[in-house]
């Protein structure tokens, strides 16, 4: 899979997974804000160090959506089943390189066994609070429709000084309907506090999560703040969030409107990206 696969993959994923910790029984997932979830590096590596869902359960359907290239505006329009907003003109220095991706519908489910999660506790000697009702073979679904990508120039290599000016100039536009997520049994709520009472969440990373209010309605975004900054920012007639700074190292600015989740992303300063979100057509 080449480098612009994978990037769009992992802004797939920023949309997605917040999914697994999100949403109400039997109800469209519509969040009306955007949040900044601060993690820091020991979060990282804590929240790797969990076990894996299929330790809880069974995980059914689409792992990794897959990805497809195509030749216009048009075709990906045509694809991904809505009309693609995007600027009317693009800074030069991101060159005249365009790639048109979009990702395949995606439907997955788990299923919570607390069969499985109690031979995994045994194996690993953790004594695991006590299941809320109706957890027990309780089934979760996430429907993501397909996401389109619209990068303009050359992908970024490795990681990027802080000092002196870059050579690789990206842009990347990204659009999607939100998803949904349905569930039978417990709610998803129930669900994710379960697994927040477990031994090995970071606690000021639970508390984060806990502070945001009613999940169905917020979408969190993890920043790293020892390496990003993040803002609230009014944009395209909506509230959004502001990640990165003048610099030009990278910013994005993540927004959604009308049912539809934005993002406006590159190598550029954060005046010129929000520039960009405010006159996408």
């Amino acid at each position: 899979m080449n480098a612009r696969a994978n990037a769009l993959l992992a802004l797939a994923a920023v949309i997605a997974l917040p999914l697994a910790a999100n949403g109400d029984p039997l109800s469209l997932f519509q969040p009306t804000q955007i949040r900044a979830v601060s993690v820091t590096p020991a979060d990282m590596k804590a929240v790797h160090a969990l076990p894996p869902l299929e330790a809880f359960g069974t995980i059914r359907g689409t792992r990794v959506p897959g990805v497809d290239e195509v030749a216009s505006a048009d075709e990906a329009a045509q694809d991904a089943g809505f009309a693609l907003r995007l600027p009317a003109s693009v800074p030069a220095s991101v060159g005249k390189d365009v790639h048109y991706q979009v990702t395949q519908r995606a439907r997955t489910s788990f299923t919570f066994s607390q069969a499985k999660a109690a031979g995994w506790a045994r194996e690993h000697k953790v004594a695991l609070r006590p299941l809320p009702s109706g957890l027990n073979g309780a089934t979760y679904t996430a429907t993501v429709r397909p996401i389109a990508l619209v990068t303009y120039g050359t992908l970024p290599k490795g990681r990027q000084s802080h000092r002196g000016p870059r050579h690789d100039v990206f842009l990347a536009i990204v659009q999607a309907p939100l998803p949904t997520v349905t569930s039978s049994g417990a709610t998803l709520q129930a669900l994710t506090d379960w697994f927040g009472s477990q031994p090995g969440i970071p606690p000021r990373l639970l508390a984060q999560i806990k502070a945001l209010g009613d999940p169905a309605q917020t979408l969190p975004i993890p920043v790293r703040f020892n390496e990003q900054t993040a803002s609230k920012i009014d944009v395209d007639g909506a509230q959004g969030l502001a990640i990165g700074d003048e610099t030009g190292i990278g910013s994005a600015i993540v927004w959604t409107k009308n049912g539809r989740l934005f993002a406006v992303a590159g190598t550029l300063p954060q005046s010129t990206i929000l520039a960009l979100a405010n006159n996408l057509k």
